[in-house]
């Protein structure tokens, strides 16, 4: 009879065993669980709490910004716009000035030549410019010909500022004064600098609107509305400041 109720017990116990091993556990780990400790990326740049969301987008040097973003506080359009500068002051991003702006026809998000939409993003100031026979700021500038392009056309000089033989319209009012943004690989001479992707769009500026057609789309570029702010903001930046434009951001 004991040898019996050993042998039950023996069953009891090795039955026992087998469910727990079979047996899911009872909180199985999550897919989203997040490490301990900084997760950030080692090149964004310093965040100060308080900040502007699109501060940890810009390099840890850039100390001034101009950042474009949709606005109805002047006109109702998807392409209306506000353009903004922003300076950091020890360690804190302060907006200085803020201007009237418009876009292209068909807002943000351009991905091809001829769509109508004005790129988003960070980008360089590749160059500014006027029609002055001298620089009237302080960044890298070029003087504006009446025969002054950036090409839209295939091949070899698309999106090239050239000197184009016969051309009349390069100093026209809305193109006096403004910068090119370093969209695109856009090229200052023909063939220095990485090649422009081919239809990916060319020759993106910020310069100003046309006289007596205020609120008017761009084809791409930002327009400020008033020449006077687009004037200010040629005296302001700074090369060491290390700018950067801010695009729907």
């Amino acid at each position: 009879m004991g040898s019996c109720w050993s042998l039950v017990t023996a069953l009891v116990v090795c039955l026992a065993l087998l469910s727990t091993a079979c047996s899911p556990p009872s909180s199985p780990p999550t897919r989203d669980a997040a490490p301990s400790g900084d997760v950030s990326s080692a090149s964004t740049p310093p965040y100060e709490p308080g900040s502007p969301a699109w501060a940890s987008k810009v390099t840890a040097r850039t100390r001034q910004v101009i950042r474009t973003v949709s606005s109805d506080r002047w006109c109702a359009r998807v392409y209306c716009t506000t353009t903004q500068a922003w300076e950091r002051r020890h360690g804190t991003w302060v907006m200085v000035r803020e201007f009237g702006s418009t876009i292209g026809p068909n807002g943000w998000g351009k991905r091809r030549q001829d769509d109508g939409r004005t790129p988003v993003g960070v980008y360089r100031i590749k160059v500014t410019f006027s029609t002055t026979p001298g620089n009237p700021g302080r960044m890298p500038w070029r003087r504006r010909l009446p025969t002054s392009t950036v090409t839209d056309e295939d091949g070899p000089l698309y999106n090239t500022w050239i000197e184009e033989p016969g051309r009349t319209d390069g100093d026209r009012p809305s193109m006096r004064w403004g910068f090119v943004v370093d969209y695109n690989h856009v090229r200052l001479r023909p063939g220095v600098g990485p090649a422009p992707v081919p239809d990916a769009g060319s020759g993106i500026f910020y310069h100003t609107s046309r006289p007596g057609h205020r609120w008017e789309p761009s084809e791409g570029c930002t327009r400020l509305e008033d020449p006077r702010d687009m004037r200010w903001l040629l005296g302001w930046l700074r090369p060491g400041a290390h700018p950067r434009v801010v695009q729907n951001l």
